[in-house]
């Protein structure tokens, strides 16, 4: 569990900034939680409720927070697709 308290650390540091996530080291740190959590659910009898339910209330928060970037990334995305459209018919009738 306690591995499970140090990846969640990492994660929730790395999407409290408001700035861009790397994509790669987000992927690398979700896949050994999700490994670890696998772990953790195979040996059930090992684990104490209450720590168990401090991870599923930290796994909502982390989706939360993964939502909240990925919804910055789409509208960015967005606003960049709509500067090149306009600058593509600005040059059009250049």
């Amino acid at each position: 569990m306690q591995r499970l308290n140090q990846l969640d650390d990492q994660l929730e540091a790395m999407l409290a900034v408001e700035a861009e996530v790397d994509s790669e080291q987000l992927q690398l740190l979700l896949a050994q939680r999700e490994q670890l959590l696998q772990q953790l659910m195979a040996r059930p009898e090992s684990l104490d409720k209450a720590e168990w339910q401090a991870a599923v209330d930290r796994t909502s928060y982390l989706l939360a927070r993964i939502r909240h970037h990925r919804d910055m990334s789409a509208s960015q995305l967005q606003r960049l697709q709509h500067g090149q459209r306009s600058m593509q018919v600005y040059n059009k009738f250049r």
